[in-house]
Protein backbone atom coordinates (compact mmCIF):
# COMPACT_ATOMS: atom_id res chain seq x y z
CA UNK A 1 0.00 0.00 0.00
CA UNK A 2 1.55 3.48 -1.19
CA UNK A 3 0.46 6.08 1.16
CA UNK A 4 2.25 9.73 1.28
CA UNK A 5 4.79 10.43 3.68
CA UNK A 6 4.04 13.21 6.63
CA UNK A 7 7.17 13.03 8.54
CA UNK A 8 10.75 14.19 7.85
CA UNK A 9 12.85 11.09 8.21
CA UNK A 10 15.41 10.75 10.79
CA UNK A 11 19.07 9.84 10.62
CA UNK A 12 19.51 6.25 12.37
CA UNK A 13 16.27 4.05 12.76
CA UNK A 14 15.03 2.57 16.01
CA UNK A 15 16.24 -0.85 14.72
CA UNK A 16 20.05 0.14 14.01
CA UNK A 17 20.12 1.12 10.54
CA UNK A 18 20.35 4.30 8.70
CA UNK A 19 18.73 4.59 5.88
CA UNK A 20 19.00 8.10 3.42
CA UNK A 21 16.67 6.89 1.23
CA UNK A 22 13.56 8.00 2.61
CA UNK A 23 12.92 11.26 1.65
CA UNK A 24 10.55 13.58 3.09
CA UNK A 25 7.39 13.76 0.93
CA UNK A 26 8.02 10.85 -0.71
CA UNK A 27 5.53 7.88 -1.51
CA UNK A 28 6.05 5.08 1.08
CA UNK A 29 5.21 1.14 1.29
CA UNK A 30 3.73 0.28 3.62
CA UNK A 31 1.80 -3.37 5.08
CA UNK A 32 -1.43 -3.95 2.98
CA UNK A 33 -2.34 -6.17 6.34
CA UNK A 34 -1.20 -7.25 9.54
CA UNK A 35 -1.31 -10.43 11.40
CA UNK A 36 -1.24 -9.00 14.91
CA UNK A 37 -1.30 -12.17 17.06
CA UNK A 38 -2.47 -13.60 19.55
CA UNK A 39 1.34 -14.48 20.61
CA UNK A 40 1.71 -18.24 20.90
CA UNK A 41 -0.76 -19.26 18.72
CA UNK A 42 0.79 -19.92 15.34
CA UNK A 43 1.50 -16.99 13.42
CA UNK A 44 5.50 -17.29 12.78
CA UNK A 45 4.22 -20.54 10.71
CA UNK A 46 1.54 -19.01 9.44
CA UNK A 47 3.88 -16.03 8.30
CA UNK A 48 6.26 -18.23 6.95
CA UNK A 49 3.43 -19.46 4.70
CA UNK A 50 2.31 -16.60 3.38
CA UNK A 51 6.02 -15.63 2.80
CA UNK A 52 6.22 -18.11 0.75
CA UNK A 53 3.34 -17.07 -1.92
CA UNK A 54 4.73 -15.42 -4.69
CA UNK A 55 1.94 -12.70 -4.95
CA UNK A 56 3.04 -11.50 -1.29
CA UNK A 57 6.07 -9.85 0.65
CA UNK A 58 6.86 -10.05 3.81
CA UNK A 59 10.15 -8.52 5.56
CA UNK A 60 12.91 -11.12 7.06
CA UNK A 61 12.00 -9.19 10.17
CA UNK A 62 8.70 -10.84 11.01
CA UNK A 63 7.69 -8.16 14.14
CA UNK A 64 8.85 -4.62 13.73
CA UNK A 65 6.62 -3.66 16.75
CA UNK A 66 6.68 -0.16 15.31
CA UNK A 67 3.26 1.22 16.01
CA UNK A 68 3.45 -0.58 19.63
CA UNK A 69 6.04 0.95 20.76
CA UNK A 70 6.52 4.51 21.12
CA UNK A 71 10.51 4.30 20.99
CA UNK A 72 10.21 3.07 17.43
CA UNK A 73 7.09 5.02 16.51
CA UNK A 74 8.61 8.33 17.56
CA UNK A 75 11.78 7.76 15.41
CA UNK A 76 9.15 8.56 12.26
CA UNK A 77 7.00 5.98 9.25
CA UNK A 78 9.85 6.41 7.06
CA UNK A 79 12.05 4.19 9.21
CA UNK A 80 9.60 1.61 9.78
CA UNK A 81 8.76 1.90 5.49
CA UNK A 82 12.20 1.45 4.41
CA UNK A 83 11.46 -2.54 4.93
CA UNK A 84 8.98 -3.21 2.39
CA UNK A 85 10.69 -1.27 -0.10
CA UNK A 86 11.85 -4.83 -1.93
CA UNK A 87 8.02 -5.79 -2.73
CA UNK A 88 7.10 -5.45 -6.33
CA UNK A 89 4.20 -3.48 -7.52
CA UNK A 90 2.17 -6.96 -7.76
CA UNK A 91 2.64 -8.26 -4.31
CA UNK A 92 1.09 -7.11 -1.39
CA UNK A 93 3.10 -6.50 2.03
CA UNK A 94 2.59 -7.32 5.48
CA UNK A 95 3.95 -8.18 8.82
CA UNK A 96 3.76 -9.94 11.68
CA UNK A 97 4.17 -7.97 15.37
CA UNK A 98 2.03 -9.48 17.74
CA UNK A 99 2.75 -6.76 20.33
CA UNK A 100 -0.14 -5.23 18.14
CA UNK A 101 -2.95 -7.57 20.32
CA UNK A 102 -1.48 -6.66 23.85
CA UNK A 103 -3.87 -3.35 24.97
CA UNK A 104 -3.78 -1.91 26.83
CA UNK A 105 -0.01 -2.33 27.52
CA UNK A 106 0.60 -0.70 24.51
CA UNK A 107 -2.86 0.95 24.10
CA UNK A 108 -2.17 3.53 20.97
CA UNK A 109 -1.47 0.75 18.55
CA UNK A 110 -5.07 0.34 16.88
CA UNK A 111 -4.92 4.08 16.64
CA UNK A 112 -1.72 4.48 14.69
CA UNK A 113 -2.25 2.11 12.19
CA UNK A 114 -5.41 3.43 11.73
CA UNK A 115 -3.78 6.53 11.28
CA UNK A 116 -1.10 6.11 8.60
CA UNK A 117 -2.80 2.92 7.08
CA UNK A 118 -6.30 3.34 6.74
CA UNK A 119 -7.25 0.42 4.27
CA UNK A 120 -5.04 -2.44 5.81
CA UNK A 121 -6.46 -5.69 6.83
CA UNK A 122 -5.86 -7.65 10.14
CA UNK A 123 -5.33 -11.31 10.76
CA UNK A 124 -5.97 -12.72 13.92
CA UNK A 125 -5.03 -16.02 15.21
CA UNK A 126 -7.45 -17.19 18.86
CA UNK A 127 -6.26 -20.14 20.92
CA UNK A 128 -7.77 -21.36 24.40
CA UNK A 129 -6.97 -18.46 26.00
CA UNK A 130 -5.46 -20.04 29.40
CA UNK A 131 -2.92 -22.50 27.15
CA UNK A 132 -1.82 -19.07 25.11
CA UNK A 133 -1.11 -17.55 28.69
CA UNK A 134 1.17 -20.32 29.70
CA UNK A 135 3.01 -20.83 26.96
CA UNK A 136 3.94 -17.12 26.56
CA UNK A 137 5.29 -17.35 30.11
CA UNK A 138 7.28 -20.28 28.99
CA UNK A 139 8.59 -18.31 26.18
CA UNK A 140 9.93 -15.55 28.19
CA UNK A 141 11.96 -17.70 30.13
CA UNK A 142 13.42 -19.60 26.80
CA UNK A 143 14.13 -16.03 26.08
CA UNK A 144 15.94 -15.22 29.37
CA UNK A 145 17.27 -18.37 28.78
CA UNK A 146 19.04 -17.67 25.34
CA UNK A 147 19.39 -14.37 25.85
CA UNK A 148 21.49 -14.61 29.23
CA UNK A 149 22.95 -18.14 29.83
CA UNK A 150 21.74 -18.60 33.20
CA UNK A 151 19.30 -21.85 33.01
CA UNK A 152 17.87 -21.46 36.01
CA UNK A 153 14.16 -20.59 36.26
CA UNK A 154 13.34 -17.62 38.35
CA UNK A 155 9.77 -17.10 38.55
CA UNK A 156 7.29 -19.52 38.18
CA UNK A 157 3.97 -19.10 36.24
CA UNK A 158 1.76 -17.83 39.20
CA UNK A 159 5.02 -15.14 40.30
CA UNK A 160 3.83 -13.94 36.80
CA UNK A 161 0.11 -13.71 37.48
CA UNK A 162 -0.53 -13.26 40.86
CA UNK A 163 -0.08 -9.37 41.68
CA UNK A 164 0.71 -11.07 45.85
CA UNK A 165 3.44 -13.39 44.24
CA UNK A 166 4.10 -10.96 41.24
CA UNK A 167 5.18 -8.27 43.93
CA UNK A 168 7.88 -10.21 46.03
CA UNK A 169 8.85 -12.21 42.87
CA UNK A 170 12.67 -12.10 41.36
CA UNK A 171 13.56 -9.10 39.68
CA UNK A 172 12.62 -8.53 35.82
CA UNK A 173 16.57 -8.59 35.57
CA UNK A 174 16.29 -12.24 36.56
CA UNK A 175 13.30 -13.41 34.36
CA UNK A 176 13.13 -10.95 31.30
CA UNK A 177 15.64 -11.03 28.09
CA UNK A 178 17.38 -7.33 27.44
CA UNK A 179 15.41 -7.54 24.39
CA UNK A 180 12.32 -7.90 25.66
CA UNK A 181 12.68 -4.49 28.16
CA UNK A 182 10.27 -2.97 26.42
CA UNK A 183 7.68 -5.29 28.24
CA UNK A 184 5.88 -3.77 31.44
CA UNK A 185 6.53 -5.82 33.81
CA UNK A 186 3.04 -6.90 35.57
CA UNK A 187 0.76 -9.48 36.24
CA UNK A 188 -0.92 -8.52 32.96
CA UNK A 189 1.92 -9.01 31.17
CA UNK A 190 1.28 -12.97 30.87
CA UNK A 191 -2.76 -12.38 30.60
CA UNK A 192 -4.02 -9.44 28.29
CA UNK A 193 -3.14 -11.04 25.39
CA UNK A 194 -5.55 -14.02 25.86
CA UNK A 195 -8.25 -11.03 26.65
CA UNK A 196 -9.63 -11.24 23.02
CA UNK A 197 -12.81 -9.26 23.49
CA UNK A 198 -10.48 -6.34 24.63
CA UNK A 199 -7.78 -6.75 21.36
CA UNK A 200 -10.90 -7.04 19.30
CA UNK A 201 -12.92 -3.61 20.36
CA UNK A 202 -9.58 -1.60 20.10
CA UNK A 203 -9.38 -2.75 16.60
CA UNK A 204 -13.00 -2.30 15.99
CA UNK A 205 -13.08 1.63 17.44
CA UNK A 206 -10.97 2.24 14.39
CA UNK A 207 -11.72 -0.13 11.52
CA UNK A 208 -14.50 -2.16 10.27
CA UNK A 209 -15.78 -5.50 10.97
CA UNK A 210 -15.24 -6.48 7.17
CA UNK A 211 -11.58 -5.81 7.56
CA UNK A 212 -10.33 -7.93 10.47
CA UNK A 213 -10.17 -12.09 9.79
CA UNK A 214 -10.49 -14.56 12.44
CA UNK A 215 -8.65 -17.55 12.68
CA UNK A 216 -8.22 -20.40 15.32
CA UNK A 217 -4.83 -21.56 16.71
CA UNK A 218 -6.39 -24.78 16.83
CA UNK A 219 -7.87 -25.15 13.11
CA UNK A 220 -4.39 -24.09 11.79
CA UNK A 221 -3.30 -27.19 13.79
CA UNK A 222 -5.43 -29.34 12.19
CA UNK A 223 -6.01 -28.35 8.70
CA UNK A 224 -3.04 -25.99 7.71
CA UNK A 225 -4.52 -25.86 4.27
CA UNK A 226 -8.00 -25.20 4.54
CA UNK A 227 -7.45 -21.65 6.75
CA UNK A 228 -4.28 -20.88 4.56
CA UNK A 229 -6.81 -20.46 1.52
CA UNK A 230 -9.03 -19.00 4.11
CA UNK A 231 -6.16 -16.32 4.28
CA UNK A 232 -5.53 -15.87 0.78
CA UNK A 233 -9.64 -15.54 0.30
CA UNK A 234 -9.40 -12.56 2.65
CA UNK A 235 -6.47 -10.96 1.33
CA UNK A 236 -8.07 -11.63 -2.29
CA UNK A 237 -5.33 -13.62 -3.22
CA UNK A 238 -4.80 -16.76 -5.58
CA UNK A 239 -4.60 -20.20 -3.56
CA UNK A 240 -1.02 -21.07 -2.83
CA UNK A 241 0.64 -23.84 -5.16
CA UNK A 242 2.63 -27.02 -2.83
CA UNK A 243 0.85 -27.82 0.79
CA UNK A 244 1.23 -25.38 3.51
CA UNK A 245 2.35 -28.20 5.93
CA UNK A 246 5.69 -28.26 4.05
CA UNK A 247 6.45 -24.85 5.89
CA UNK A 248 6.80 -26.75 8.94
CA UNK A 249 6.51 -26.21 12.94
CA UNK A 250 8.43 -22.85 14.35
CA UNK A 251 9.04 -21.21 17.23
CA UNK A 252 8.77 -24.52 19.28
CA UNK A 253 9.79 -23.79 23.19
CA UNK A 254 9.12 -27.62 23.69
CA UNK A 255 12.26 -28.01 21.49
CA UNK A 256 14.09 -25.72 23.27
CA UNK A 257 13.90 -27.31 26.69
CA UNK A 258 14.54 -30.66 25.39
CA UNK A 259 18.32 -29.47 23.77
CA UNK A 260 18.72 -27.72 27.36
CA UNK A 261 18.31 -31.14 29.30
CA UNK A 262 20.44 -33.43 27.12
CA UNK A 263 23.06 -30.68 27.09
CA UNK A 264 23.18 -30.60 30.76
CA UNK A 265 22.53 -34.38 31.06
CA UNK A 266 25.64 -34.31 28.87
CA UNK A 267 27.62 -31.73 30.87
CA UNK A 268 26.71 -34.05 34.00
CA UNK A 269 28.14 -36.47 32.05
CA UNK A 270 31.73 -35.56 30.70
CA UNK A 271 32.16 -34.26 34.42
CA UNK A 272 31.66 -37.85 35.63
CA UNK A 273 33.97 -39.32 32.76
CA UNK A 274 36.69 -37.10 33.60
CA UNK A 275 39.95 -37.62 31.69
CA UNK A 276 38.20 -40.49 29.54
CA UNK A 277 35.88 -37.89 27.57
CA UNK A 278 38.91 -36.68 25.60
CA UNK A 279 39.64 -39.58 24.33
CA UNK A 280 36.01 -40.15 22.47
CA UNK A 281 36.77 -38.56 19.78
CA UNK A 282 39.08 -41.64 19.28
CA UNK A 283 35.89 -44.29 18.33
CA UNK A 284 34.19 -44.61 15.58
CA UNK A 285 31.35 -42.17 15.22
CA UNK A 286 28.46 -44.95 14.92
CA UNK A 287 29.83 -46.68 18.19
CA UNK A 288 30.27 -42.72 20.33
CA UNK A 289 26.69 -42.35 19.36
CA UNK A 290 25.66 -46.06 20.61
CA UNK A 291 27.53 -45.21 23.78
CA UNK A 292 26.19 -41.65 24.52
CA UNK A 293 22.41 -42.60 23.82
CA UNK A 294 23.12 -45.80 26.18
CA UNK A 295 25.15 -43.47 28.93
CA UNK A 296 22.07 -40.85 28.33
CA UNK A 297 19.62 -43.30 29.51
CA UNK A 298 21.07 -45.02 32.03
CA UNK A 299 22.16 -41.61 34.01
CA UNK A 300 20.64 -40.69 37.07
CA UNK A 301 17.81 -39.36 36.42
CA UNK A 302 18.63 -34.98 37.41
CA UNK A 303 16.15 -32.89 38.21
CA UNK A 304 17.17 -29.62 36.31
CA UNK A 305 16.07 -26.21 37.31
CA UNK A 306 16.13 -25.08 33.26
CA UNK A 307 12.52 -26.08 32.72
CA UNK A 308 9.78 -23.95 33.67
CA UNK A 309 6.87 -25.89 36.57
CA UNK A 310 3.37 -26.78 35.22
CA UNK A 311 0.48 -24.40 36.16
CA UNK A 312 -0.77 -24.90 39.16
CA UNK A 313 -4.35 -26.71 39.01
CA UNK A 314 -6.13 -23.62 41.34
CA UNK A 315 -4.25 -21.21 38.75
CA UNK A 316 -5.98 -22.77 35.46
CA UNK A 317 -9.51 -23.16 37.50
CA UNK A 318 -9.44 -19.15 37.95
CA UNK A 319 -8.28 -18.32 34.77
CA UNK A 320 -10.84 -20.48 33.07
CA UNK A 321 -13.57 -18.61 35.26
CA UNK A 322 -11.89 -15.35 34.12
CA UNK A 323 -12.20 -15.88 30.23
CA UNK A 324 -15.33 -17.86 30.21
CA UNK A 325 -17.77 -15.19 30.66
CA UNK A 326 -16.06 -13.92 27.45
CA UNK A 327 -16.87 -16.66 25.15
CA UNK A 328 -20.39 -16.25 24.04
CA UNK A 329 -19.81 -12.46 22.59
CA UNK A 330 -16.47 -13.75 21.56
CA UNK A 331 -17.56 -16.62 19.58
CA UNK A 332 -20.49 -14.56 17.91
CA UNK A 333 -18.13 -11.20 16.96
CA UNK A 334 -15.77 -13.87 15.48
CA UNK A 335 -18.15 -16.33 13.53
CA UNK A 336 -15.62 -19.21 15.37
CA UNK A 337 -16.88 -22.01 16.95
CA UNK A 338 -15.09 -21.78 20.47
CA UNK A 339 -16.97 -24.68 22.25
CA UNK A 340 -13.60 -27.24 22.09
CA UNK A 341 -11.63 -24.35 24.40
CA UNK A 342 -13.99 -26.38 27.31
CA UNK A 343 -14.72 -22.76 28.56
CA UNK A 344 -18.57 -22.90 28.57
CA UNK A 345 -19.00 -22.99 32.07
CA UNK A 346 -22.69 -22.44 33.97
CA UNK A 347 -23.05 -18.22 34.31
CA UNK A 348 -22.35 -18.70 38.13
CA UNK A 349 -19.39 -19.73 37.53
CA UNK A 350 -17.77 -17.09 35.59
CA UNK A 351 -15.90 -14.45 37.13
CA UNK A 352 -14.73 -11.86 34.75
CA UNK A 353 -12.87 -9.90 37.05
CA UNK A 354 -11.90 -13.08 38.78
CA UNK A 355 -8.91 -11.48 41.04
CA UNK A 356 -6.30 -14.05 41.32
CA UNK A 357 -5.97 -14.36 45.17
CA UNK A 358 -2.64 -15.77 46.57
CA UNK A 359 -4.66 -17.64 49.78
CA UNK A 360 -6.00 -20.02 47.47
CA UNK A 361 -2.94 -21.14 46.13
CA UNK A 362 -1.63 -22.50 49.85
CA UNK A 363 1.60 -24.69 47.77
CA UNK A 364 3.43 -21.32 47.03
CA UNK A 365 3.11 -19.84 50.25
Amino acid sequence: MLVPSCDPPSRTDGYGVTDARAGWGKQLRLPDFFIIGAAKAGTTSLYDMLARHPGVFLPSRKEPEFFARDDLYAEGIENYAWMFDPARPDQLTGEGSTLYSLSPLFPDTASRIARHVPQARFIYVLRHPVERAYSFYIQLVKNYQNATGDYVVHRRFEDFVLPEFHARAAPRAKVLAPFNAHFPDTPELCLAGSDYLMQIRAYLAHVPRERMLFLKFEDFRRDREAVTKRVCDFLGLPPMEGHPAEAGRRNVSRDHFDRLGEQLAMDTLRNRAGLLWKFRGMLPTSLRQRLRERALARAPRVEFLHEPPAMLPETRALLEQRFAVQIPELSQLTGLDLAEWGLDLPRDQMHPTAVLDANRFPALR
